[in-house]
């Protein structure tokens, strides 16, 4: 993670702004109901047999590529094929909305062939092995100019990072994450095919959670 220790607030008129949200995030979040082949339980055993730590200890940044819809069309969509079914913790719309796909207890499907740190899980012995057991995923809503496979688009909004650094700082308190193990499915990504979350400006998020008293 490019994330940084940081004691200071620093903008005390963001950690204002940011608070405001805050209070306000429990009545935006809509709850949506994904179909079941889509997310799992967090497994106590891997495929072999071990002991898996259940509580969730990094998280992974997407960006949808289509529409908020598209993701939720395809969340919502039975996928009796282990390599179709996907799924993210939350989706951060472009406008401020805020939809969480999978409850945190449970296990999304967003990076499907993955390791961190050397760490991955195999869940299903005829499949490569994953993160999913032990990460939470979010994935920002792409804008229009980016619905392609070019290397950058124009960004996400400051709606987006207001939500995500409310999220996270959320997350990171919650499940004892360091700001370390935050990272992107370009990152986690074992078969170098994805790029996303593109054009992420990770100072946006250093400022917000900064702000929020998270990276200290």
């Amino acid at each position: 993670s490019p994330l940084k220790r940081q004691c200071s607030v620093g903008d005390r008129g963001l950690r204002q702004h940011l608070l405001t949200l805050q209070r306000s995030l429990p009545q935006r979040m809509q709850r949506l109901r994904i179909d079941p082949s889509n997310y799992a339980e967090r497994l106590q055993r891997d495929a072999y047999g071990n002991r898996l730590e259940t509580n969730p200890s990094m998280v992974v940044l997407h960006e949808t590529v289509y529409g908020l819809g598209s993701a939720i069309n395809t969340f919502t969509t039975h996928h009796p094929d282990d390599a179709e079914q996907v799924s993210y913790h939350l989706l951060l719309g472009e406008h401020g909305r805020v939809v969480q796909a999978v409850d945190p207890s449970k296990r999304a499907y967003g990076a499907g062939y993955s390791a961190f740190q050397g760490r991955w899980v195999i869940t299903n012995p005829a499949m490569a092995g994953s993160v999913n057991n032990f990460a939470l995923h979010v994935s920002l809503e792409t804008p229009l100019d980016g619905e392609d496979s070019e290397a950058g688009h124009s960004g996400y909004t400051a709606i987006q990072y207001d939500n995500l650094a409310l999220v996270l700082a959320d997350w990171m308190r919650r499940y004892r994450i360091p700001f370390e193990a935050i990272t992107t499915h370009r990152h986690v990504d074992l078969g170098l095919e994805r790029a996303d979350p593109r054009s992420f400006d990770w100072s946006e998020l250093q400022r917000r959670l900064a702000a929020l008293g998270a990276l200290c």
